[in-house]
């Protein structure tokens, strides 16, 4: 019985040497055999190594592409009142006047006379304007611009008591006029409201002698408001003076004390607009305005030829037309303008225009 017991023991005892050598290896040697990955998120048979160099050829992500962002002002409707919104934008506007009587006045359109005419003749002017304007905004309230005129004149003289040879007069013809450069500040600048500061000079590179300039240098500091009233309807409006650097020195005779042709003229003007159509991917609005002028000095040529003071006098223009927006930030705007008083500076005018806000 006690042989019997023993032989069991034994067997018992070497059964448990043999399942304890046939066992799972340590942990260790596994991680060091490759047959278990340290990272438990690794995938089966992945080494850790493997799974890191994985990671690093991941391509970083990337950025979300930049795009300009458009200004929140709504797009200006009206067509002669300067925009307020800063923002960066391209324009192309074409002008038609007919009947300018008095284009050498304070010498706001063209350049005057040095010397008397001799009298005797009445002149009137019809004109054509193309103006290639660029405005670029770095920040969210400040922007530069640029425009470039192109000018042509028809002048057209009416026979009086003496031969019109004897009277200074500009050729028929064209090309470049007084380029422009601008800066524009805006003390208010929301979707609702704008206030903006505009410095603007004229450089005289048209030829003033055939009409195609002013032959001074100039500076205009204007105020520019735009005001929205509701989904459809918006107010703009500007307010500012145009200040002449030098000009034309006239002398009624040669003995005479010179006087200066230019002149500061003052100019002022209100536009209500409203949608009257109004899609996603356009809008049409009408839209009326009124500009004014005063003419605080200055010379101006008269009905008879004769040189005559322009100070104190008024102007003031209606203008009537229409704008047709895009959702790409394009627009098209035409219209009439015509003279309310009996002093003008022109009896008609038709413009046309297409601008790019981008």
């Amino acid at each position: 019985m006690r042989t019997f017991a023993a032989r069991v023991f034994l067997l018992f005892l070497s059964s448990a040497l043999v399942a304890q050598q046939s066992g799972p290896q340590p942990l260790g040697r596994a991680v060091q055999d490759g047959s278990l990955s340290a990272n438990p998120l690794a995938s089966p048979g992945q080494t850790p190594l493997a799974s890191q160099t994985q990671k690093r050829k991941q391509p970083p992500a990337k950025p979300p592409a930049k795009h300009l962002k458009r200004t929140e002002i709504e797009g200006s409707m009206v067509g002669y009142i300067e925009p307020a919104a800063v923002q960066t934008a391209m324009r192309v506007r074409f002008d038609a006047g007919f009947d300018a009587p008095r284009p050498d006045r304070a010498e706001y359109f063209y350049a005057g006379t040095s010397a008397p005419g001799g009298g005797g003749t009445q002149r009137t002017l019809n004109f054509q304007q193309l103006y290639l304007y660029g405005e670029y905004a770095p920040l969210k309230r400040v922007s530069a611009s640029f425009q470039l005129p192109f000018r042509w004149i028809q002048p057209t003289f009416v026979p009086g008591t003496v031969p019109a040879a004897t009277v200074p007069t500009p050729p028929t013809g064209g090309g470049i006029g007084d380029v422009q450069a601008a800066l524009k500040f805006a003390a208010i600048a929301s979707p609702a409201r704008a206030l903006t500061l505009q410095l603007r000079g004229y450089f005289p590179s048209g030829n003033g002698t055939n009409g195609l300039g002013t032959n001074h240098f100039s500076i205009e500091p204007k105020l520019l408001f735009y005001q929205k009233l509701s989904s459809r309807a918006a107010l703009e409006a500007e307010a500012g003076d145009t200040h002449p650097i030098g000009g034309t020195q006239y002398r009624a005779t040669p003995s005479s004390s010179p006087r200066n042709f230019a002149a500061d003229v003052a100019m002022y003007g209100l536009g209500p607009s409203y949608r009257l159509i109004q899609r996603d991917r356009y809008s049409i609005a009408p839209v009326f305005e009124l500009a004014a002028w005063h003419v605080f000095g200055g010379l101006q040529t008269g009905s008879t030829n004769v040189v005559q003071s322009a100070g104190g006098i008024n102007v003031l223009n209606a203008k009537l037309g229409a704008r047709a927006s895009f959702s790409n930030g394009s627009s098209i705007y035409a219209g009439y303008g015509r003279s309310l008083t009996s002093d003008i500076w022109y009896r008609n005018l038709f413009r046309i225009e297409y601008r790019q806000v981008f």
